[in-house]
């Protein structure tokens, strides 16, 4: 009954208003081009905000606040934030402006180029029309390419963990700068699936959360206030430097398969017509830059270099950001017992390079360095005396951006396969 009130106390429009909008309709459709401004930090008054590409997803008759020009939220069903169209539809109407209030077709637009999350409610005043001159607005401010809109940039202040505090203020010269873009790159590569995140939080369950076995009903059993948790079998049946072997080969047999049915195409093009251009364009485009076997042999060397990159990465940071704390007590005991054993070969074969973490934990400490690579990567590789650094090298940033998401997507495809490990549980003190 109250959602019904609610929706009778929406201000009505004339029967000529209505009728009007109703009869000439919205003035873009659906999947239509248009330009568009950024109406977070401009507004359709200023002749020289700058215009980005977009197409119209849907329309929809919308209320418009006569005093801010905004699209006023659209009514839900239910209780909560649901309803602020109406509170605000019903503060506009107490301060004597309901009668203004006034229905408007707006449209949802999508930039073209740029995540959904960008796509956004304007009103018609808001478009342009797709023509010559007002693309010249686009490439004054933009070089001619598809430029991203603004969001709303509010002053923020983040702490770091070595309580250092950093201010970011309305898109600060800090964003611009290559560090930060490079930064910006590792960290949307390093983005898990669902299915990879779901393996992560099952195994920090398994280990962090303490559970309690049931009362014991034998009286003869003494219970103990032990709870038990899990810990990880060490070493794994399939390590992070298995992971990162499988990874290597298998990506280098896609290139060669990749490559060699290019050039079995081109061949076939070439003999059957003359009119090849167009199938050649394509097979580039997909597979990239491997058109040689220079280029073979110029990846499979990078590729390499980025696998060892990342073990690395795990034997220097495990012992300090990859472990949880009820798992440190375990890897100080399996070091010690190393450290007691001489530097050559044991009598299971294990030399002291088969001692690193790498060749011992399993691929959920991969997933935890994925997490863990932007900040480790902003706190120590910014030396540039460093030869190695990555963020401070574009090229470098992006050959270890597209590693990397190959790396994550390589994992995610062969689930089943690389999370093999096995737990044993333990005893722990309920603190």
């Amino acid at each position: 009954m109250a959602d019904t009130t609610a929706t009778n106390d929406l201000p009505k429009m004339s029967g000529e208003e209505a009728a009007d909008d109703e009869s000439h309709g919205p003035k873009y459709h659906a999947q239509q081009k248009v330009l568009c401004i950024d109406t977070n930090n401009t507004t359709s008054d200023d002749a020289s905000a700058p215009l980005y590409e977009a197409v119209i997803r849907k329309s929809e008759l919308k209320y418009i606040d006569p005093t801010t020009k905004k699209i006023l939220p659209k009514r839900k069903n239910g209780r909560g934030r649901g309803r602020v169209g109406i509170a605000a539809i019903d503060a506009l109407s107490n301060n004597n402006l309901g009668s203004g209030l006034s229905q408007e077709w707006c449209h949802h637009v999508h930039f073209n180029g740029w995540n959904s999350r960008w796509d956004r409610w304007v009103t018609e005043q808001d478009i342009f029309d797709d023509t010559i001159e007002n693309r010249k607005r686009v490439s004054e401010h933009h070089g001619g390419k598809v430029a991203r809109p603004q969001s709303k940039q509010k002053e923020n202040t983040k702490k770091r963990k070595r309580g250092a505090t950093v201010t970011v203020e309305n898109g600060a010269e800090n964003s611009s700068s290559p560090l930060h873009r490079n930064l910006q790159l590792i960290t949307r590569a390093c983005e898990l699936p669902f299915t990879l995140q779901t393996v992560l939080c099952d195994d920090r369950d398994k280990i962090t959360v303490k559970v309690h076995p049931p009362p014991i009903l034998n009286p003869q059993q003494r219970s103990t206030e032990k709870a038990i948790t899990m810990l990880h079998v060490i070493p794994a049946s399939t390590s992070i430097v298995d992971i990162m072997g499988q990874y290597i080969q298998t990506k280098k047999q896609e290139d060669l398969e990749t490559f060699a049915n290019y050039h079995r195409r081109m061949q076939r093009d070439l003999s059957g017509n003359s009119s090849c251009s167009d199938g050649g364009v394509g097979e580039e485009s997909s597979m990239g830059d491997i058109l040689t076997k220079e280029d073979l042999k110029m990846n499979k060397k990078k590729r390499k270099e980025f696998a060892l990159s990342i073990i690395a990465l795990v034997d220097a940071s495990l012992p300090l950001f990859l472990l949880y704390a009820e798992e440190r007590e375990q890897f100080a005991k399996v070091m010690a017992q190393f450290a007691k054993e001489d530097d050559k070969p044991s009598d299971n074969g294990q030399t002291l390079e088969e001692r690193q973490p790498s060749h011992l934990y399993p691929a959920q400490i991969l997933l935890r360095l994925f997490v863990k690579i932007p900040d480790l990567l902003s706190e120590f590789d910014l030396n540039k005396s460093n030869p190695t650094s990555i963020l401070l090298s574009d090229e470098k940033s992006q050959v270890f951006a597209r590693f990397l998401a190959e790396l994550i997507v390589f994992i995610q495809k062969r689930v089943d396969e690389s999370f093999t490990g096995k737990y044993h549980t333990i005893e722990v003190d309920d603190d």
